[in-house]
């Protein structure tokens, strides 16, 4: 049975957050915050969103069924659950408070409607909370509990998930020398352990069904450690009963290997070092390692930033590495065609300094289907999105001659002004959906749309040409 308790005093913070504007960035800066091709949604203090000594990791969960976006994020006493569906007006609507006592660290995985949470507090074990009871859940902040405590071991440095094949990999646990503790999860209510590799101490990791091109282990599950003074180990957990070694990884200059992740197609992991800034001098490296040939991965090289900020947490998506590096905020870098990668943008969400110190951002998460991007700071949480997001529903649109809408924000009608004639108005919501089509307009100036009955939040208004081209967009916040 699931207990829900009315949180009274969350409840006037949570109620005074109404919808916000965008604020974009704009030669350089986003409000307070240095940025490049990167705009502010909403950024929510920790005091407002559970509170506690600071924040820490931060996951993401959608509905598969109604598409509702929710931002699970790690506090010191507990973790916030957070709806960005409309990410103007988000929603603080349940906290879960730590299994056990407060910790720095609490770390946060999904495998399908369950999120599955762990923390160095001794005794934590593994918190698992059926998401779907927060589709319930508005207008209060709600004290929720586990639906289930896995407590084969207490204290754990992070939480590694393979949602395909439905195992959970605590590593730095108190249990096997801080290696994987492999814990079955296929049936959330009877979380069992399934494994063990207790050969290195493990910091994070990746666990996935291998894809990539070497034969030898397409299918298998493999997970690629990162240990710190360790190096890299690349394992095949394929029998949770006999894990082993493939290849073990170190490199020079190194001081703490943390934490990295695969490129979508299974070549390459992105990986950094948490300490090689403050004992070596290293300005923020990404390095770059080949592992076509798992027996034989190669460590081709390293992409070094102009700032000292340490690196954290860095995530692959979609052709982009999103790396959050504590005092200069998240850095998006692309990923060429040879594997390489090449600085994209940014949302420094510290803009304080760039010292090599262990402050600013811990985590992001960039899966969103509607392209909002979550970032965790120790001071609170951020949503971002890119600027060109409107430019991603098509590659023909262009704001070369801009029309403009008023109000802006708005609800019930807008105003369009504009040079453009023989054309029709479309508006698509945030997953690039249509929502509102009009007939044929002879000409858009002065034109007056009344809007359909749509959920607030943010939207795109598009030009389309007699061709069915996609020409003009702007953007659109309802209230």
């Amino acid at each position: 049975m699931k207990h829900l308790f009315i949180l009274t005093a969350s409840l006037s913070l949570s109620l005074s957050l109404l919808t916000q504007t965008i604020t974009p960035c704009e030669n350089g800066m986003a409000g307070d915050y240095p940025c490049d091709g990167y705009d502010l949604l909403t950024h929510y203090p920790l005091s407002a969103v559970g509170g506690g000594d600071n924040g820490n990791d931060c996951w993401g969960w959608v509905d598969a069924e109604s598409g509702r976006e929710y931002v699970i994020f790690g506090r010191s006493n507990g973790t916030s659950f957070v709806e960005i569906t409309n990410p103007l007006a988000p929603q603080f609507i349940a906290t879960l408070p730590t299994a056990s006592s407060s910790s720095l660290w609490r770390d946060i995985k999904v495998i399908g409607d369950y999120a599955f949470i762990g923390s160095e507090a001794p005794q934590h074990g593994l918190q698992i909370v059926d998401l779907t009871q927060l589709l319930n859940l508005e207008s209060f902040t709600f004290n929720i509990s586990a639906d289930n405590h896995y407590t084969g071991f207490g204290n754990a440095h992070n939480i590694v998930a393979n949602p395909e094949t439905g195992y959970i990999y605590g590593v730095g646990t108190n249990t096997f020398n801080g290696g994987l503790h492999v814990v079955d999860v296929s049936d959330p209510s009877m979380p069992s352990l399934a494994g063990s590799y207790g050969e290195f101490y493990t910091h994070d990791a990746q666990a996935v069904v291998y894809n990539g091109p070497d034969e030898d282990y397409q299918g298998d599950e493999i997970v690629i450690c990162f240990n710190g003074s360790s190096g890299i180990a690349i394992l095949n957990a394929e029998d949770k009963m006999d894990i082993q070694l493939i290849k073990q990884v170190t490199y020079e200059e190194s001081a703490y290997t943390h934490q990295g992740w695969l490129s979508a197609d299974h070549t390459m992991v992105y990986f950094n070092d948490e300490l090689d800034e403050q004992y070596i001098g290293n300005n923020t490296r990404t390095y770059m390692m080949n592992v076509e040939d798992l027996d034989n991965p190669v460590i081709v090289g390293f992409y070094e930033s102009d700032n000292t900020s340490v690196d954290h947490n860095l995530y692959t998506h979609e052709g982009k590495v999103y790396a959050s590096n504590y005092t200069s905020g998240l850095r998006v870098s692309t990923i060429n065609n040879d594997g390489t990668i090449s600085p994209q943008g940014y949302f420094d969400s510290y803009p304080s300094d760039d010292a090599p110190t262990f402050d600013g951002t811990w985590s992001n998460y960039p899966y969103f289907p509607s392209g909002t991007i979550a970032i965790s700071n120790f001071d609170g949480l951020f949503l971002v999105r890119s600027s060109d997001w409107i430019d991603s529903l098509d590659p023909t649109a262009s704001n070369e001659t801009p029309f403009t809408i008023s109000p802006n924000p708005a609800s019930g009608s807008i105003r369009l002004n504009g040079s453009q004639r023989d054309c029709s108005v479309g508006i698509y919501d945030s997953r690039s959906r249509l929502v509102y089509s009009s007939p044929e307009i002879v000409a858009i100036d002065g034109l007056n749309l009344i809007l359909p009955e749509l959920t607030p939040g943010l939207y795109q208004v598009v030009i389309i040409n007699k061709m069915g081209e996609k020409v003009l967009s702007e953007k659109l916040v309802l209230n």
